[in-house]
Parts: C-alpha cells; sequence; structure tokens
C-alpha cells in the first residue's frame, strides 16, 4: 500500500525531471509557425531586480508555456479533440467546412468607438494633405471575413459590411475622398474565388480583380489615361508546394485543402522597374525577386506562407519605372491585402512610394509634405482599422 502511494508523487517529479532535461539538451524553438508569433526563449541572465519583483518568474511560466515539449503536437491533438466533440468554433475562432473553407467566427459587436477613432485619423490625414494640394483617397479593401461567411444558420450575423459601410458614409460627412472597392470590382468573380481556403487573404484572382478596380478608379478621379492591363488566365502560374495558411496553420495545419500560390504578371516586371528598399538605417537597391515571389526559388518540398508566395511586409519601398503610362509619383500606405498587386500598380507610375505604417519611423504628414507626391492612397483591409500613426 505504501508503495502505491509512493508511485504518483514519484511519477509526477520523474516527469518533471524528464521535462528540465529536455529543455536543457533540446534547442529553444524561437517561432510558432503554427501560432505565426515568436516564442519565448530562456533568458540565462536575469537581474536581480527581474528575480525580486517578480518578473523573471512570469518570464520563466511564459518560457516552459511556449517551449512544453512536442508544442505543436500538442496543440493538433487539442484541434482534433475539438473536431471530435463535435466543437463549432476550433480555438473559439474559426469554423471549418467539410470542402476546406476556414471561416472567422461572426464579428457581432459595431465597435463604435474605433470606427470613430478610425474615421477622425483618415480626416486629419485628408485635411492635412488636402491644404498642401495633394490628392488623397482611402480604398476598402474587400477582407475575406467580411466576406466568407460559412457559418452555420443559427449563429448571429457578421457586421463587418455594415461596419465597413458605415466607415464610408462617415468618412462622406467629413469630405474624405474614399472608394468601397467590393462596389467596384468585376462582379462577375465569385468571393469563393477571390480568397484563400485556409488563408486570411485574397487568392491572385481576387486580388487582380482589385488592382483593375484600383486603376479604374483612380483614372476616375483623375483623369491621368490610366488603364489596367488585363486579366489573361493564360498568365497563371501556380506553385506546387504545399501553401501554409494562417488559419490553417493556427490550427495545427489539420485542415486538408487545395490551396495554391499563384501569380499572373502580364509583363517582366524586372525590365522596367528599379527597386529601393528603405529600413530605419539605410536604403537599397533589390531585385525584384528579392521582394516579390521568393518562393518561386524554393524547392517543391518546401511549404510555403503568403508572405514568401508573394511579399513580406516593408518599412519602405520606393518603385521606379523606366516606362511609365503617366508620370506621376503615387504614394500608398497600405497594409498585406496589397503585397501580391504592388509591382502591377507600379507599372502604370513613374514611381510607387509604398509604405507600411507598422514599420515606418518618420512623422507620416511631415514626410509625405517633404516628398510631394501627386496623390496618396490609404489601401487597408475593411477588417483593419488601425491607422498607426505611432510616430505623428
Amino acid at each position: 500500500m505504501k508503495k502505491l502511494e509512493l508511485l504518483l508523487p514519484i511519477s509526477f517529479f520523474i516527469v518533471i525531471f524528464g521535462v528540465f532535461v529536455w529543455h536543457a539538451f533540446i534547442p529553444d524553438q524561437k517561432v510558432s509557425e503554427m501560432e505565426n508569433r515568436n516564442l519565448t526563449v530562456l533568458n540565462k541572465q536575469p537581474t536581480m531586480e527581474q528575480i525580486f519583483s517578480g518578473e523573471y518568474s512570469k518570464h520563466l511560466e511564459e518560457y516552459f508555456t511556449d517551449q512544453f515539449p512536442k508544442r505543436d503536437e500538442w496543440l493538433k491533438n487539442y484541434i482534433l479533440l475539438q473536431k471530435f466533440t463535435g466543437k463549432v468554433y476550433f480555438n473559439d475562432k474559426y469554423y471549418v467546412e467539410e470542402d476546406g473553407w476556414i471561416a472567422a467566427k461572426p464579428v457581432v459587436e459595431m465597435e463604435d468607438e474605433s470606427v470613430r477613432n478610425f474615421v477622425n485619423e483618415l480626416t486629419d490625414i485628408s485635411k492635412e494633405l488636402t491644404a498642401a494640394g495633394i490628392p488623397f483617397t482611402y480604398y476598402s479593401f474587400p477582407a475575406k471575413a467580411t466576406y466568407i461567411l460559412k457559418a452555420p444558420d443559427y449563429m448571429p450575423e457578421d457586421v463587418g459590411q455594415v461596419r465597413n459601410q458605415k466607415v464610408h458614409e462617415l468618412l462622406k460627412e467629413q469630405y474624405v475622398d474614399e472608394v468601397r472597392l467590393i462596389d467596384y470590382i468585376d462582379n462577375t468573380i465569385s468571393v469563393e474565388e477571390m480568397y484563400f481556403k485556409t488563408d486570411h487573404h485574397w487568392t491572385m484572382r481576387g486580388a487582380y480583380a482589385a488592382y483593375e478596380a484600383l486603376i479604374r478608379t483612380l483614372n476616375e478621379r483623375m483623369d491621368w489615361a490610366l488603364s489596367p492591363m488585363p486579366y489573361d488566365e493564360n498568365n497563371n502560374v501556380c506553385l506546387k508546394n504545399e501553401f501554409l495558411g494562417s488559419w490553417n496553420k493556427i490550427l495545427a495545419m489539420t485542415v486538408e485543402h487545395d490551396d495554391q500560390i499563384c501569380y499572373n504578371e502580364p509583363i517582366d516586371f524586372s525590365e522596367i522597374l528599379t527597386i529601393y528598399e528603405r529600413t530605419a538605417t539605410r536604403e537599397f537597391q533589390v531585385d525584384v525577386e528579392q521582394i516579390y515571389g521568393v518562393a518561386k526559388g524554393f524547392d517543391e518540398s518546401r511549404p510555403v506562407n503568403y508572405s514568401e508566395g508573394y511579399s513580406r511586409d516593408f518599412l519602405e519601398l520606393n518603385i521606379f519605372n523606366e516606362k511609365p503610362q503617366v508620370d506621376k509619383h503615387l504614394v500608398v500606405i497600405k497594409d498585406s491585402y496589397f503585397n501580391p498587386i504592388q509591382f502591377h500598380v507600379a507599372s502604370h507610375f513613374r514611381q510607387l512610394t509604398v509604405i507600411d505604417l507598422r514599420y515606418f519611423d518618420k512623422p507620416l504628414i511631415e514626410y509625405l509634405l517633404e516628398i510631394q507626391p501627386d496623390y496618396v492612397v490609404l489601401a487597408y483591409n475593411d477588417r483593419n482599422m488601425n491607422v498607426y500613426l505611432k510616430n505623428e
């Protein structure tokens, strides 16, 4: 009997000791591909202040959670358990259909304060640029979570489309030029064609349709004789690599799908475009293939995510065109929805400046007044209501 009483605590200490041994001999994992975030790595030299303040004990707790042995396998099994038990929303966020579509859980709150703050920020930008004689337009790109609504009928409706409409109505009241791009995209293209099943971004087909609508609406505003390069299905080239969809990674890659990274390049961008990347410390010239479609150079056995397939986010890119359609300088302030079409857009202008305010290191308005572009566009997916004006 005494032996049985000792079995539980002894087993517990064996497990704890085994975990410590594992941590000692297995290198820390720096990034979780499945969760798309950095993991906590061990701080081996804590300060006395960190120890006595409790900060280090919190660090250790996060470290052991993030670096737990076979963490990804545990996460995968947890998702499979949710599937087995018939849970509607995996991780309380995502609904999965039998055909491989992953849809976001509906948003039911209008978030009025966020809407007002977003509209106010855009209004301030518009007023300052207009006063300087620089035209400004806000473009909302249709987000997958707003238009792929595959929740069961008994679940509440998503407010994304209504909220987006409200943003545009409020901007009109403030005399801010705005374009709700879904209203100008070719309506013969189904929304299912426009988005990846397992990622929160759009496919090349959806992105190309957005590019065409963007160029057409810019032409209407400025009368610059702009015309988009027509979509030609014969230009499609798709990678055979497995696609790591952002939402599928969060669900531990448990969803089977047929998503592919595809390209549609009507011209050879490298023949006409010269690109400069600016970081916080320097600016330097880069090749097209260093910015766009780096996955083209991958072995077919290597899985590919959206940023590798198209483009990662940069603080600032300046793209110069030897054969522009119009002799104009366009600035696009963007999120990742713009990435697949940045070279398509650049092919029309003498210069395209692409800015990502999540990383931008200068006061935006001051910088725009300094470079004096001919036009400024802020193009965000309609789920994104944070202008990120950190340096104003």
